[in-house]
């Protein structure tokens, strides 16, 4: 046996209410209103103007019970256009701008989130045109967004790169769209060009060096004339700077991505080896206990190599010094070669590199610390030559730790 609920007062009136808003909609459509919100204003600015004139006119043309039946007929007639005023504006007007509001502090802040939008549910006046073209704005809206993810992640292909957009704003990402694809075209083609020209440093030149230092070395063991020795031992050290050459840009066209390396430990070896080469310079390392460890590659080598080695070779003092350090950082590990040579006279360290010989030591420097998203400064030494700063981000994984980056030793008379 089913049990039927009983209907409470608050169920009728809500029925009531509901019919009542329909009736007065109902009415607007009739009377051709609907579809304008000033003509719906203007109804019932005019409704409440008659109610108001008519109870100036009453008591001219009534007296005694009909008066008083005229003046009630008016007064409920007031409430009720007072009524439908209230239920019209807060409706179509209130309501739908709160809406909006809402939705565009979402927006503004940030989020495109696709709930809090409001809805004109057949309202065809302007307020709902007005709500109607804000939800396609943020439908295009969250269309860009998509595209601006797409992009960031290098999902190239992702299908709303597709999805076309109307108006001048559409035009301008249909030829961001064509810009992006010419510009991977290009970086395609790049990267092709680097990859034949890795393979000629790595096999074809390397072959040909093969071949010079072996003819050299058997001419060398065919003539005893000093003369001709001094010739070949310069030919010598061309075909060894031609081996060098090679090396860095095989590592500068191979794409090998960047990951952790130690950086004391590289520069334990460079120090080792320009100590090595250059008997006659002091070359000095203040490093931390390794694992120090930065985001690069093989390339690395030859940033500070380069670096340590010029320190020395365009020293003009009796005595060469250099001094090499490390500071690490929460984020970065920042070395810095400094020497007591002639200096340089540098106010904007990225024109200086920008205007280094496309090659030469600086050069490569510089390219090969921006492929890692490092950065190469110049500053005074406080050796009285100049100092290069190298800073490279830190490896996510290493443990972090600050060292105060050691003062250069004061300058010893020679």
């Amino acid at each position: 046996m089913s049990h039927t609920q009983p209907t409470t007062t608050s169920d009728v009136l809500h029925r009531f209410w509901r019919r009542y808003e329909s009736f007065i909609w109902w009415t607007m459509d009739a009377v051709g209103v609907a579809s304008s919100v000033r003509a719906k204003i203007l109804l019932a600015v005019t409704i409440q103007f008659a109610v108001s004139l008519a109870q100036v006119v009453v008591p001219v043309y009534f007296s005694g019970p009909a008066r008083i039946t005229a003046v009630g007929v008016l007064v409920v007639g007031a409430t009720l256009a007072l009524v439908n005023t209230v239920l019209v504006v807060e409706r179509d007007i209130v309501d739908p701008v709160t809406g909006l509001q809402a939705a565009a502090t979402h927006i503004a802040e940030g989020d495109l989130a696709a709930g809090d939008l409001p809805r004109a549910d057949g309202q065809q006046d302007e307020i709902g045109a007005l709500v109607d073209d804000f939800a396609a704005m943020h439908s295009h809206l969250r269309v860009v967004a998509a595209q601006a993810e797409a992009l960031a992640d290098h999902d190239f292909d992702a299908a709303v790169l597709e999805t076309s957009l109307p108006g001048r704003f559409g035009a301008s990402l249909r030829r961001m769209t064509a810009s992006l694809d010419r510009y991977i075209d290009r970086i395609t083609a790049d990267r092709e060009r680097s990859t034949l020209l890795n393979y000629l440093v790595s096999h074809d030149v390397p072959n040909v060096v093969n071949v010079l230092s072996g003819r050299l070395q058997l001419a060398r063991r065919q003539t005893d004339a000093q003369a001709v020795r001094d010739h070949l031992d310069v030919a010598d050290r061309q075909v060894s700077k031609i081996e060098e050459v090679c090396d860095v840009v095989g590592k500068l066209t191979r794409d090998d991505g960047a990951a952790a390396i130690d950086v004391v430990t590289l520069l334990d070896s460079e120090v080792a080896r320009v100590t090595e080469s250059y008997p006659d310079a002091q070359v000095s390392a203040d490093l931390p206990s390794p694992p120090c460890r930065v985001r690069g590659n093989e390339l690395l080598n030859s940033v500070f190599r380069n670096l340590i080695t010029n320190a020395v070779e365009h020293n003009d003092a009796p005595t060469p010094r250099v001094a090499v350090s490390v500071a690490v950082e929460a984020e970065s590990v920042t070395v810095r070669v400094a020497d007591n040579g002639p200096g340089l006279d540098v106010s904007d360290s990225e024109s200086f590199f920008q205007h280094r010989p496309v090659g030469t030591g600086l050069n490569i420097v510089h390219t090969a610390v921006r492929t890692f998203g490092g950065t190469v400064t110049v500053a005074d030494s406080d050796l009285g030559g100049t100092a290069f700063e190298v800073a490279l981000p830190r490896d996510a994984e290493s443990p972090s730790r600050t060292v105060r980056r050691p003062v250069d030793p004061p300058t010893v008379s020679d």
